[in-house]
């Protein structure tokens, strides 16, 4: 039993805390930007500026090719050489290099040729910008090195650098484009600085590496990138679809309750993957694993149900324009988290942690069928709309549920067997 001062001391401990001070303090800054835009831009201009991050938001995930997770293996395999991990680094780096590339070309083509899109071209260009940041970002590294500190250090002063003067310069809807500058601003400064400090803190050098390197990282991030790719298309694909369906006024009012609801998950999710996932890799201990995945559920509903009773006296505070309809798509999007932290936690933490990533594939792709068939109806009956649309993702997120549960029995089932037979 590990005492209450190694537990706090554990590097597990420290990534934990950390993960919480970063993500406590980026869920701070919506719940002050999501009156301050909803009041000076209105709700169309901030409704468009979100649609335009959820239409980039496809090309990230097209351009983080699962990196973030398929990388963990190699990285934890080889901590202390740092020759490896600068290969491992400038590989990475060179294969998001190139699908950018053609994301640029997909993205302009886009642009060009979609009417809606052309008319607000210059604020999908600075979200591109965006983008690039993103892209160059080595915080997949901290977080295999479990070094989530350094995430910390780096991205909270830079939050604060270019975040917090949209409360100064935007006065009217007329700066809508600001706010995307002053979000393209922050992901690039903290892109080019969280490269740096790598570098210096494992003593990396980049260079350019062999095709077969680049070929071997894109095969082995293919499973992964199936599998992310999947699930957030479904779990972000709302925005967009209300946007073309129901105009920007539907998507300020949606995003707005899911921003609420993202600011508790935003800290949840990046626990999950980028925190839990790295140690379980490490210390290969399944029964411990499954004991802080039971415990981490019962917390989660826990704290939904209280987030549930405290929500309609909290968000008046903080939200004063249609705010009782807003909380009642808030409150579908608890329901949500309810069904699909378990879901994740069963995902790559656990099924991928046992050599299950097909399974992890395989549960996501019935998980989006059931999406598409289910917007696909709405499409042909006419009734998309918010609440038609978060019930479709509770739906799908539901059937994931089940199928990984499902895979966990017969895996357990199996083991349970072959132990049976070895006994004897």
């Amino acid at each position: 039993m590990w005492s209450l001062r190694q537990i706090l001391g554990s590097r597990l401990w420290s990534n934990i805390w950390n993960q919480f001070i970063l993500y406590g303090f980026s869920s701070i800054i919506p719940f002050l930007l999501i009156p301050f835009l909803f009041n000076r831009l209105g709700v169309e201009r901030y409704g468009l500026i979100n649609f335009v991050l959820a239409f980039t938001f496809y090309f990230q995930i097209v351009n983080e090719f699962g990196f973030d997770l398929s990388n963990v293996r190699h990285v934890v395999e080889n901590r202390n050489n740092s020759q490896v991990l600068g290969k491992i680094l400038s590989s990475i780096l060179e294969c998001k290099i190139i699908i950018l590339i053609c994301s640029l070309c997909v993205y302009m083509v886009s642009i060009v040729f979609t009417p809606s899109l052309r008319n607000e071209w210059g604020l999908y260009m600075i979200a591109f910008v965006r983008l690039i940041g993103i892209i160059i970002t080595p915080y997949w590294l901290f977080r295999s090195m479990e070094d989530v500190k350094y995430i910390t250090r780096i991205n909270i002063p830079i939050k604060l650098l270019c975040i917090f003067p949209i409360f100064i310069i935007v006065r009217t809807p007329d700066d809508y484009k600001l706010v995307m500058l002053c979000y393209a601003l922050e992901t690039l400064i903290s892109g080019c600085v969280s490269l740096y400090i790598a570098m210096r803190r494992y003593n990396l050098k980049l260079g350019v590496v062999p095709l077969c390197d680049v070929k071997y990282y894109f095969k082995e991030s293919i499973p992964f990138f199936t599998s992310t790719f999947l699930m957030r298309l479904y779990k972000n694909s709302n925005t967009v679809l209300i946007g073309f369906f129901c105009g920007d006024y539907a998507v300020g009012i949606y995003t707005t309750a899911e921003k609420l609801h993202n600011a508790y998950s935003s800290f949840v999710s990046p626990l999950l993957s980028h925190i839990l996932y790295p140690y379980f890799t490490r210390i290969k201990n399944l029964k411990l694993t499954i004991k802080i995945i039971v415990y981490l559920c019962a917390v989660n509903v826990l704290l939904l149900l209280l987030i549930y009773t405290l929500s309609p006296s909290l968000i008046p505070l903080f939200i004063k324009n249609e705010t009782a309809i807003i909380i009642v798509y808030f409150n579908m999007f608890l329901l949500l988290l309810i069904i699909s932290i378990p879901t994740d936690l069963l995902g790559f933490p656990f099924l991928g942690v046992i050599g299950k990533v097909k399974k992890v594939n395989q549960s996501t792709i019935y998980g989006t069928i059931i999406y598409l068939v289910g917007i696909s109806v709405l499409v042909l009956f006419d009734a998309i709309n918010i609440s038609n649309t978060i019930r479709v993702l509770i739906a799908a997120n539901l059937v994931c549920l089940f199928m990984r549960l499902y895979y966990i029995r017969v895996y357990v089932h199996s083991n349970v067997c072959n132990m049976f037979l070895n006994s004897k």
